[in-house]
């Protein structure tokens, strides 16, 4: 006699009377269904069979057929009647069935010509289910009744199982958690209730059922639980009776609800909650193999998408195996009948002998509190644009919006031979329309929407198709094969119409965007591509899409979306004034009023120098410099400007009407090429810590050097309160442009115009920034300051050491980007911020990075101090890991960004903070990302220490300097406070934390 039927038997001698089974066919009590039991064994035995197949009706007459078959010994092979014929025979032939038990007004036994029920390993006794087959040919496992004893007395003691509680039989005959729908009653005195047929074809027809017949403990698929619970719930009475509400309703004594045999989502656990606010839920997990659950976790509060399996049953090992779970137990399986090939591929041995491991298939992590995470299925897995993605994890996102009843997520090929996701979902409420009308749902467009706000692009789906219900296989599990059909042919395709067309026009200028669905970050879009895609959109589309909505939209097919529906941009052009008919003096405007307050309060510095090395034409000359930067001053106004200053130290901008440019010449071609170079650093170097005087014309000095045969290179200096970085690019295109004899890029306002525009700023936009930058700063913040070095000489004078980011951690960035939907730069930044707080021993600190100020499409090609400040907060602590903080410090440098209107100045007034001549107010560490011309990408791969040769204000700036696929930190400080040494353990704790950041 095996355990199993011990304990059943022991159940039975301890509750004679109590009802063990309860269906439409009416009651068997536990000493009527033992002696049946017994009768039916006898029968089985003399029947001299190994294997024998049960079906029939459901009910009283059923169970006792199953135990019947248990207790004779015999091997027990379930078969739902409702499969088709062919089907049927299929599975009986397989697993070598030598009788048929059929349950109708009795029991009939028949003899099968399949087999003799002798095959297989193990002799006699155990069972055969065949696997769901959603992705493969279903298989035969051979299953154990000990190791079936095992899992029910586990439920039954772990959730307290027994006497009064009434459990029901809704799981198909032909699906292995139908064995403890059966068993974990019947070994614990419980009543197993069997609904009547047809019960579960209306909506609400399976918890209309539960609560009338009184239903404690329930285990379903939750596909099923989804499809009952679409309608709206009904009122329901307390479950420990009283009275029940106007309206009617049955009381609700669900207690226990289990799932499994899917992933559980969010969604289906609050609607099931909804019609049964008392029940406790519990999801489960373990394959077939491994005999019914292995692992399982009470749902108290549901986290958002899929729910963790938890942890495993006792005397359960688990481990992860390349992301796939692995599985041991002693209460497993004897594996599979007739597929040696794959018992030898899914059943591994184990060094220290044993049980085997079982290779399920499924793919896991671990959570933060040690439980595990089902990921999806290897075989399911699918490559979208180079990423990774679980379909499963995509479908339990989508059911999580409110009018979706249930969803499965499916790659289908592209045209051109690429993979997308196509999303097949019902709508919730649909069946339970009373008009019988098309029931109103969410759209594509909304649909794309909600999971393009919490999954990355590459994860939502190309193709969304509503469908009256999902097709179910006879467990409950959802039919992909049985899926239709899409259309795949315009995923991928070019422009539809004039707005998509538009719109990827707009991202190709930045990005290598070929089709509409690209995604930003898979193309390794930055805070700069985002805030010039913002731009090149507006201009193109006469729409305004902020860089926060890129961040979220991600594809041009669901910016073209979005900008479809959005009116015109209304902004009011920017006056302007033909040159005669300007003013030759104005104030500043709001970034050179910033930038002197903040880098020059009182005195003039050299690190407001602006020193480049500009490329010109072979053979050019000083005098073709000359006349092409003449006619470029004249034309851009803010190289025509000086200063003066009154008593009480304000600034006043006066314009020169006719300039006279000089240009020097310096000849090297006379000294060898090495010396050549050597000698224009020293140029570079002289001129950065020579002043420009802020009192008289020009604010800007210009050198044509001849080097090498035919080479010529401008040595150019401006003043940064006249230009800025951007506006050293608009010089160098302009000169190019006029020395090549070709027109200058147009600008339709000059600087002026610009000055005196902002001096009409809008004040209400200008309110929001200055609440936002207060909000930022409402708790009191100390600056940063780094400790001097002694002994050092000019301690003023800047140090720089630049490192590469090492190739394979560029491509886990890079992967890392694409899977979170963040940017590269945001992940390198949130590794610079842990090391920062590091180097600066501060839990609180704020990190400074410029905002171009380009925010319009008229500033694109003027030269100009557009430049602003912005500074990003973060305390230790706030984010849990890393993916979390280099989400939180993307979303405020994105939120700072579009507050940059606000000055840094402004910002200081508000929070108090004083001005400072020698080192930077308000906060000393920044990092911006710079683009590096393909030309000097070599540079990236090679760390060095280098002497700037003039002085620096800040403490730490760090320069992410990026080219193509090369990624460098270039760290500059001053020498007083950072020695080479320092400098060395700044790149060490900066990679140690990138890399372990990823690892998290």
């Amino acid at each position: 006699m095996s355990r199993l039927t011990e304990l059943i038997e022991e159940t039975a001698r301890r509750h004679p009377q109590r009802v063990a089974v309860e269906g439409p066919q009416g009651q068997l009590r536990y000493g009527e269904l033992l002696e049946s039991v017994r009768e039916g064994a006898e029968r089985l035995r003399a029947a001299d069979t190994r294997t024998v197949a049960v079906t029939g009706d459901r009910g009283p007459l059923l169970v006792t057929a199953v135990l019947a078959t248990v207790f004779s010994g015999a091997r027990l092979l379930l078969v739902d009647p409702e499969l088709p014929a062919r089907r049927r025979e299929s599975m009986v032939a397989e697993a070598g069935a030598g009788h048929v038990l059929t349950v109708g007004e009795g029991l009939r036994l028949e003899r099968c010509g399949s087999g003799d029920g002798r095959g297989g390993p193990g002799g006699r006794g155990g069972y055969v289910f065949f696997t769901s087959g959603t992705t493969a040919r279903p298989k035969a496992v051979l299953g154990r009744t000990d190791s079936l004893a095992h899992f029910v007395c586990w439920q039954r003691d772990r959730f307290g199982i027994g006497p009064g509680d009434r459990v029901a039989q809704l799981t198909a005959l032909s699906f292995d958690v139908v064995l403890r729908d059966l068993f974990t009653p019947l070994v614990s005195g419980a009543t197993l209730v069997v609904p009547p047929a047809g019960v579960a074809v209306d909506v609400g027809g399976v918890p209309r059922w539960l609560r009338e017949a009184g239903v404690t403990v329930a285990h379903t698929v939750p596909s099923l639980a989804s499809r009952w619970t679409s309608g709206e719930p009904e009122p329901v009475g307390p479950a420990g009776g009283g009275a029940v509400p106007a309206g009617g309703g049955a009381r609700d004594r669900l207690r226990l609800t289990f799932l499994a045999g899917e992933p559980l989502s969010r969604a289906v656990v609050l609607r099931w909650r909804e019609w049964f606010p008392n029940t406790r839920v519990v999801n489960l997990y373990g394959p077939t193999e491994t005999t019914l659950a292995k692992f399982w976790r009470e749902v108290t509060e549901p986290v958002p998408g899929v729910q963790p399996v938890g942890s495993p049953l006792p005397e359960t090992e688990v481990r992860l195996v390349d992301g796939e779970v692995w599985l041991r137990t002693p209460h497993g399986t004897d594996g599979y009948l007739n597929a040696p090939e794959e018992q030898a591929a899914r059943f591994v041995a184990d060094e220290r002998g044993g049980p085997p491991w079982y290779r399920t298939g499924d793919l896991g992590e671990w959570t933060a509190d040690e439980e595990l995470l089902l990921r999806g299925r290897r075989d399911l897995q699918v490559k979208i644009n180079g990423n990774r993605v679980e379909p499963e994890g995509v479908a339990a996102v989508l059911r999580e919006h409110p009018g979706v009843e249930d969803a499965v997520v499916v790659a289908r090929r592209r045209a051109d031979g690429a993979d997308c996701l196509a999303a097949f979902h019902t709508v919730a409420g649909a069946a339970a329309d009373p008009a019988g009308a098309p029931a109103t749902g969410p759209g594509e467009e909304e649909l794309r929407h909600w999971l393009g706000e919490r999954l990355p692009a590459a994860q939502v789906p190309s193709l969304f198709v509503r469908l009256d219900r999902l097709p179910l296989l006879p467990n409950g599990k959802v039919d992909r094969g049985a899926l239709p059909e899409t259309d795949t042919a315009r995923v991928g395709a070019g422009p539809e119409d004039e707005t998509q067309r538009r719109v990827l026009d707009a991202f190709a200028e930045v990005l290598p965007a070929g089709h509409l669905d690209a995604d930003f970050f898979a193309l390794g879009g930055t805070s700069l591509d985002a805030a010039e895609l913002a731009h090149r959109l507006l201009t193109g589309t006469g729409r305004r899409v902020e860089m926060s909505e890129l961040y979220r939209l991600r594809t041009p097919r669901a910016v073209a979306e979005r900008v479809r529906g959005r009116a015109p941009d209304r902004q009011a052009p920017i006056p302007t004034r033909p040159r005669s008919e300007q003013p030759t003096t104005t104030g500043l405007s709001p970034q050179q009023r910033r930038y002197r307050r903040v880098y020059a309060p009182r005195i003039n510095r050299t690190w407001a120098n602006m020193v480049a090395l500009f490329p010109l034409p072979e053979d050019t000359s000083a005098g073709e410099v000359r006349e092409a930067l003449e006619a470029t001053v004249r034309r851009q106004d803010a190289l025509c400007a000086y200063f003066s200053e009154d008593a009480g130290g304000r600034l006043t901008q006066h314009f020169v009407t006719d300039p006279s440019v000089a240009v020097r010449e310096v000849d090297l071609r006379r000294l060898p090429e090495e010396e050549q170079r050597r000698e224009l650093e020293r140029m570079r170097v002289a001129e950065a810590n020579s002043l420009i005087d802020l009192d008289s014309w020009p604010l800007f000095r210009a050198c044509v050097v001849r080097h090498g045969r035919r080479g010529s290179t401008l040595l150019w200096n401006v003043h940064h309160m006249v230009a800025d970085g951007f506006s050293q690019g608009v010089l160098s295109r302009e000169l190019t442009a006029r020395l090549e004899g070709a027109p200058p890029p147009e600008s339709p306002i000059s600087y002026r115009d610009y000055i005196a525009w902002r001096e009409r700023e809008d004040e209400e936009e200008l309110a929001a920034s200055r609440r936002y930058w207060r909000e930022v700063f409402r708790l009191p913040y100390e600056r940063p300051l780094l400790p001097g070095l002694p002994g050092v000489e000019e301690p003023e004078r800047g140090a720089a050491f630049q490192f590469p980011v090492p190739e394979a951690l560029v491509e886990r960035v890079a992967e890392f980007s694409r899977a979170q939907g963040v940017t590269a730069f945001a992940v390198y930044f949130a590794a610079y911020m842990r090391t920062v707080h590091q180097l600066f021993e501060r839990d609180d600190l704020v990190v400074g990075t410029p905002a171009a100020g380009r925010t319009r499409a008229e500033f694109q090609n003027l030269v100009g101090n557009f430049i602003s400040l912005v500074g990003v907060r973060h305390r230790r602590g706030e984010a849990g890991d890393f993916a979390s903080l280099v989400r939180l410090l993307q979303e405020r440098t994105v939120a700072a960004m579009e507050h940059q209107d606000y000055q840094y100045d402004q910002v200081m007034a508000d929070v108090g903070a004083p001005r400072d001549d020698d080192r930077f107010p308000l906060t000393t560490v920044f990092v911006s990302l710079v683009d590096t011309p393909a030309a000097q990408a070599e540079g990236l791969r090679v760390a060095a220490h280098r002497d700037l040769g003039c002085a620096v204000k800040f403490d730490l700036m760090g320069y992410l300097r990026r080219s193509g696929e090369w990624w460098a930190l270039d760290l500059h400080t001053r020498r007083g406070l950072l020695d080479p040494e320092r400098l060395e353990w700044v790149r060490k704790v900066f990679l140690d934390e990138l890399h372990g950041g990823l690892a998290e």
